[in-house]
């Protein structure tokens, strides 16, 4: 832990009313450093936000909100070890976040040998609720299906035929591909798969694949390459033409203003993606006040698009917690399964069954707008989870 972090955590708790009930320790696990630090501080940040509300509100049953901050470093290992000791050593009650699905996966197992709740805020595969779904694991980040989805109507929507498809080479990657191959019958008839590449999640030289893609008859590119590493691909290919040649529909939520805002002018023409939540666009009465609040820690009128995804998972843990009435493992679970709440980005619940919710995102191309520096998505098209 870091010297910050543990000072943090020791003056929230000697700053508890005397005879005050004893606090409730969450285990984050985001990345803070390091490639992942992109999505993981705006992740913290949302958070923080949603903590801080409910602590001012009189936290949950009496009972104040603490944060123990780990840097899972965007491995798997290093979250796996974080998370033991969190659970171990700082005795926390519940582990919330995540990022890439690797990191998600580990997070997982440690939580079901362990016997404690996970809110998979951020992670994406499939395989997380379904087939290495357990008792302690819920997640309320839409799975890659959802996205998988997303991605063929968008191919539909544009009438593409001829399809190259470059997907990274791990859990997300490959179950966003079979995602999307199978919703791809239905919502974009008569298309079909010309090119199928999986690059590695360290890549950072994308010639040899953009040299397929341009030498392919692909009308589109499907891809969920995301972060920094889209930043890379789309430096390197757009001096060949590649966004001149096909258009791009992605994934990975690289229409995001984290992504946006750092490409500027460099972001590409012919782009449709997605976004888990804009400043721009409201889905909900309670956006408007959660973007005001954002915004004013941020210290900029344009926001950041991740935080609401940690502190939705933040808002469901607190739920389960109420409705609880206890922050015993078994307790939450039973609290977790079936509940809705409403959030910034509309009402969510998270299904009995598969302790997955109904999470969906905005997709949509992404325009020039004389107004601003960045490109921003117009029009903006819910795609619900469900």
């Amino acid at each position: 832990m870091s010297r910050s972090v543990k000072l943090l955590v020791v003056f929230l708790i000697a700053a508890l009313p005397a005879g005050a009930a004893d606090p409730i320790r969450i285990g984050v696990l985001y990345p803070t450093s390091g490639s992942g630090a992109v999505f993981g501080t705006p992740a913290v940040l949302g958070h923080t936000m949603a903590v801080d509300e409910i602590n001012a509100a009189g936290g949950v049953d009496g009972r104040l909100l603490v944060s123990v901050v780990r840097d899972t470093k965007l491995k798997p290992a290093a979250a796996a070890a974080a998370a033991k000791e969190l659970i171990t050593k700082e005795e926390v009650h519940v582990l919330v976040g995540g990022l890439s699905s690797a990191v998600g996966l580990a997070i997982s197992e440690v939580a079901r040998q362990e016997r404690i709740v996970y809110i998979a805020t951020i992670p994406k595969t499939i395989q997380m609720t379904t087939t290495k779904l357990h008792k302690y694991v819920f997640r309320t980040a839409p799975n890659t299906d959802t996205e998988g989805r997303g991605l063929a109507r968008i191919v539909g929507q544009v009438q593409a035929r001829k399809i190259c498809q470059i997907q990274f080479d791990y859990a997300y990657g490959h179950d966003l591909a079979a995602g999307f191959v199978k919703a791809l019958p239905e919502e974009a008839p008569g298309a079909e798969i010309v090119l199928d590449l999986k690059a590695k999640l360290s890549t950072i030289d994308y010639s040899t694949y953009i040299a397929q893609i341009m030498a392919s008859e692909c009308e589109c590119v499907a891809s969920g390459l995301w972060g920094a590493a889209f930043i890379t691909f789309a430096q390197q290919a757009r001096p060949f033409g590649l966004f001149d040649k096909a258009k791009y529909i992605s994934g990975g939520e690289i229409a995001s203003h984290e992504i946006v805002s750092k490409m500027k002018g460099d972001y590409p023409d012919n782009v449709w993606s997605n976004a888990y939540e804009l400043w721009y666009h409201a889905q909900s009465p309670l956006h408007k006040g959660y973007q005001e609040k954002l915004a004013q820690l941020q210290g900029r009128p344009y926001t950041d698009s991740w935080p609401v995804l940690s502190y939705i998972g933040v808002q469901f843990f607190a739920a389960a917690a109420n409705k609880a009435a206890s922050t015993e493992s078994d307790a939450l679970v039973a609290a977790l399964e079936g509940l809705s709440i409403e959030t910034p980005v509309g009402p969510r619940r998270i299904d009995a069954q598969t302790h997955q919710a109904n999470t969906g995102q905005f997709w949509g191309p992404m325009q020039k707008v004389e107004d601003y520096e960045f490109r921003i998505m117009r029009p903006v098209t819910y795609i619900p989870g469900d």
